[in-house]
């Protein structure tokens, strides 16, 4: 069997679930290779990932130079689509990712030739036209969400929006909306693309699996299920609360409130509803923030000591900042498992987060932490206050969010259930063949 993944970044969030995935197949000796468009950091040097080369039509034909004056026209469209809704966004927004890019992204099959292709998150690496029009209708595509780009117009959260059920248009996140606007191309765009197409959505949450569902973008056979994500739990494991905060130059008295994001100002991971949480906490303790992710902290009076990690893609540098907090604050608006509430958790620190998204098929309430309602900074800070000085509850939620860890977000079970599922797509393609 060959699996090929394909995700935009060799980094990140969605990349680093992926590569989970990649190298447990791999080191069982399955076929798996993982393929990356852009990097502007160091490229990944395991000969198993390759920077993607995408095949371009010959010149030197007729039908070549056709090809030449409709991508042309479609290059034009794709720049007035950009110009008119998306140019002058909200530098701040969420991302929004159109189904065509300025240029073609065919794939060279005769090189990936492969049993099942596996696509993770890969806005701004497929064009969906020329992507998917070069794998054949047979092979199986096993397609794992990390957000709702692939089911909708554009969004990658919609924000409750549900224009996705019938095919978008009047988006609520472009400039200059209109019945038939970029999300109502895209939509009917990406539509064309999959239909033809034998796809098998994942999802890490039940919450991202119910959205998806409800989308008209997919063709009439794919099937749906949830598979949680997977983490090594020695390397994300509880170390010596002590020792990690010397390492990394912290407190050993206060008790650390942890807050993570890829990019901190993005609104909605919610780091400015924790800003406004803070100075409520009610509590007679020293405490101190622990915050890593791209983006400055703001200057606002009455905060605590604010401990800025910076960006940190090291998963042992990670689990020694879970391993020294107290707790972790995930107080995302949308969200489908965000995986450094679950890191956290892998390193037994419990975890406190909005009733949003999937964050509560995990943050069980009581149990490995504590749910306040989405945007109540309110009770976000009494939750906060809560753990703060309950060391006992601290402890009991630390222990059953490690034991929840172990008992369903493994890396070896999850792999297994992808296994499972390339041999039931594999067997459901030969019984159709035959």
């Amino acid at each position: 069997m060959i699996v090929s993944h394909f995700n935009t970044f060799p980094y990140g969030g969605a990349a680093a679930a992926a590569k989970r995935i990649h190298f447990q197949l791999f080191n069982r000796n399955i076929g798996s290779r993982f393929y990356y468009h852009i990097s502007d950091r160091d490229r990944p040097k395991d000969p198993s990932f390759q920077q993607i080369e995408f095949h371009s039509a010959s010149n030197n034909s007729l039908l070549g130079i056709i090809g030449q004056k409709a991508e042309k026209r479609r290059k034009r469209k794709v720049y007035r689509q950009y110009d008119k809704h998306l140019k002058d966004r909200d530098k701040s927004a969420e991302v929004f990712a159109m189904a065509q890019l300025p240029e073609p992204t065919r794939l060279n099959w005769q090189q990936v030739n492969s049993d099942i292709i596996h696509l993770h998150w890969i806005s701004y690496l497929a064009d969906y036209p020329t992507f998917f029009g070069a794998i054949p209708d047979h092979v199986p595509i096993v397609w794992t969400l990390h957000d709702m780009n692939p089911f909708t117009g554009g969004c990658h959260y919609s924000n409750g929006c549900q224009q996705f059920n019938s095919g978008c248009g009047d988006c609520p996140q472009v400039v200059d909306a209109d019945p038939r606007d970029v999300s109502y191309d895209s939509f009917r765009i990406k539509r064309r693309a999959l239909a033809s197409k034998k796809i098998h959505v994942v999802t890490p949450s039940q919450w991202l699996c119910d959205l998806a569902k409800q989308s008209s973008i997919w063709p009439a056979q794919t099937t749906f299920s949830v598979i949680k994500l997977g983490f090594e739990l020695q390397k994300f494991r509880p170390l010596d609360q002590r020792l990690a905060r010397l390492e990394l130059g912290l407190s050993t008295d206060a008790v650390l409130i942890g807050f993570g994001a890829e990019d901190i100002r993005n609104q909605r991971k919610g780091f400015h509803h924790l800003i406004q949480s803070l100075p409520k906490i009610k509590t007679n303790s020293e405490i101190e923030c622990l915050v890593f992710g791209s983006g400055e902290i703001p200057e606002v009076k009455g905060l605590p000591k604010m401990n800025s990690m910076g960006y940190v893609d090291s998963e042992e540098k990670q689990a020694l900042i879970y391993s020294a907090a107290d707790m972790v604050i995930v107080p995302s608006r949308e969200d489908n498992q965000p995986q450094i509430g679950l890191e956290a958790m892998a390193c037994g620190t419990p975890v406190i987060g909005f009733n949003a998204g999937g964050i509560p098929e995990y943050v069980r309430d009581g149990v490995t932490g504590w749910l306040a309602e989405l945007g109540n900074e309110d009770e976000l800070a009494n939750r906060i206050s809560e753990l703060v000085d309950d060391v006992d509850t601290r402890k009991n939620m630390s222990a059953r969010a490690r034991t929840m860890m172990q008992e369903e977000f493994d890396i070896v079970a999850q792999a297994d259930k992808y296994i499972s599922l390339y041999e039931k797509a594999l067997s459901f393609k030969r019984r159709r063949i035959a």
